[in-house]
C-alpha cells in the first residue's frame, strides 16, 4: 500500500537534523473537526477534543476555536485549560485533582467534572460553578467492559448519594465501534442504566472510539460517523444532550514520523532497517507505515523489515513492501517518513537507554 505524507509535514521532514521527530499536520487537523462538527451539528450531538489523545498547545486551542469544548484528565491538562477562551470543559476524575485548580477552571469555563465514588461527589460539593454539573463514570457490560466507573448495578446506590446533583451519565469503556448500529446499543443500554438506577438523565457522554468510522465519503463496507452519530441520537430521548469526545479522531492521516536509517542489514533474504525512531519509545499507540511510492503493475517488490533503535527484541516498527529502486532510499544516512501517526505518540513520547525522546512539531 502507498502512503503519502502532506507537502508541509515533507518540508518539515526534509529540514530536520538526525534527531528522530513526530510532525503533526494541523491543516489536517483542522479540516477532520470542520467535517465531524458540521455531522454533530446535524445529527444534534456536541463533540469534545480529548486532551491526552494529542496534548501539544497548538492543537489543543485549534480545538477549543473549532469544536464544543475540551475533555481532560489532570492537573497538567487542566492548567493548559485555563489560558484558553471561555469554553465547556469535561473533567474527569475531580477527586483525584487539585480542588482549587477545578475551582479556577470552574471560574473561567462552564465545568462538568465526571466522578465514580461517593468521595468524589463529596470533594465538588463545595465548588461553585461545578456543584451541580456532574457525571457519574458508569462501565456497560458485553464486549465494553472497563476497569473505569462503577459497574451498571452500582449506579443506582451512587446515584442516591448524589441525589439530584447529578442529572447526567459518562460512558467508559467502548470497543473500537465500526458500525452505527453498535453506537446505538451502546446508548440504549446507556439510556436504560440510567432509568434502572433511577436518574433523571439531562446528558449523556458517550466517550470517544469513533476513529472506525469514515469522516465524508465512504467506500463500500465502511459507514461514516455522520451515519453513526444519527444513530446514537435517534436512541436517545430529545430532550437528553448527547456528547462525544474523540481523541484518535482528530490525528488520524495528520501524524507522521521522520527518522534517519542507522544500519541496514539483509538477513534471510529480507532487507533490515534500524531507524533512528523507536516504536516502544516514539510510536505508541500508532500503526506506523513507511512513506514509499506504489509499484508499477507487474514490478517485483522487496520485504523491509524497519526496526527501532533501542536494544529491546519487541522494538519492531513496520514491514514494508518497496520496489527495489526504492532501496537506494532507504540506506545509513537516509530520512524515513512514517505514516499513521497517532497523536497518543506525543503524549507518550519519550528518551531510554541513549535513544532521545523524539522532537514534536506541528505544520499548517
Amino acid at each position: 500500500m502507498s502512503l503519502a505524507a502532506t507537502p508541509a509535514v515533507l518540508r518539515a521532514a526534509s529540514a530536520l537534523g538526525d534527531g528522530p521527530a513526530l510532525i503533526f499536520d494541523l491543516g489536517v487537523m483542522k479540516a477532520r473537526m470542520a467535517t465531524a462538527r458540521v455531522a454533530a451539528h446535524e445529527a444534534g450531538v456536541a463533540l469534545l477534543y480529548a486532551v491526552k489523545a494529542f496534548p501539544e498547545p497548538l492543537a489543543v486551542a485549534l480545538a477549543a476555536e473549532h469544536l464544543d469544548g475540551l475533555d481532560v484528565a489532570g492537573p497538567e491538562e487542566q492548567r493548559a485549560a485555563l489560558a484558553l477562551p471561555p469554553t465547556t470543559i469535561s473533567v474527569t476524575w475531580p477527586g483525584d485533582v487539585d480542588v482549587g485548580l477545578l475551582a479556577r477552571l470552574a471560574a473561567r469555563h462552564q465545568v462538568t467534572a465526571v466522578c465514580e465514588s461517593a468521595a468524589q461527589l463529596a470533594a465538588t460539593a463545595s465548588i461553585g460553578g461545578v456543584a451541580d454539573r456532574l457525571r457519574i463514570a458508569v462501565r456497560l457490560a458485553a464486549g465494553d467492559d472497563s476497569r473505569f466507573g462503577v459497574a451498571p448495578e452500582e449506579l443506582g446506590a451512587l446515584t442516591r448519594v448524589a441525589g439530584d446533583r447529578v442529572r447526567a451519565l459518562h460512558v467508559h469503556g467502548g470497543a473500537l465501534a465500526t458500525s452505527p448500529a453498535t453506537i446505538a446499543e451502546r446508548a440504549r443500554r446507556a439510556i436504560a442504566a440510567a432509568a434502572a438506577a433511577g436518574l433523571a438523565l439531562e446528558q449523556l457522554d458517550l466517550g470517544g472510539s469513533l476513529h472506525g468510522f469514515v469522516l465524508g465519503q465512504a467506500t463500500s463496507g465502511q459507514s461514516t460517523l455522520a451515519e453513526a452519530l444519527a444513530a446514537a441520537r435517534a436512541a436517545v430521548p430529545p430532550h437528553v444532550r448527547l456528547v462525544f469526545e474523540p481523541g484518535r479522531l482528530w490525528t488520524e492521516h495528520a501524524g507522521f514520523a521522520c527518522g534517519r536509517v542507522l544500519a541496514a542489514r539483509e538477513r534471510d533474504g529480507r532487507q533490515v532497517r534500524v531507524l533512528a525512531l523507536s516504536r516502544l519509545c516514539h510510536l505508541r499507540w500508532s500503526t506506523p507505515k513507511l512513506v514509499a511510492p506504489p509499484p508499477r503493475p507487474g514490478e517485483p517488490r522487496t520485504a523491509v523489515t524497519l526496526l527501532g533503535a533501542t536494544c529491546c527484541e519487541d522494538d519492531v516498527i513496520a514491514d514494508a513492501l518497496v520496489p527495489p529502486d526504492h532501496l537506494a532510499a532507504l540506506e545509513v544516512g537516509a530520512r524515513v517518513v512514517l505514516a499513521g501517526v497517532t497523536g497518543y505518540a506525543a503524549g507518550w513520547n519519550r528518551a531510554f537507554a541513549g535513544v532521545p525522546a523524539a522532537h514534536v512539531i506541528t505544520v499548517a
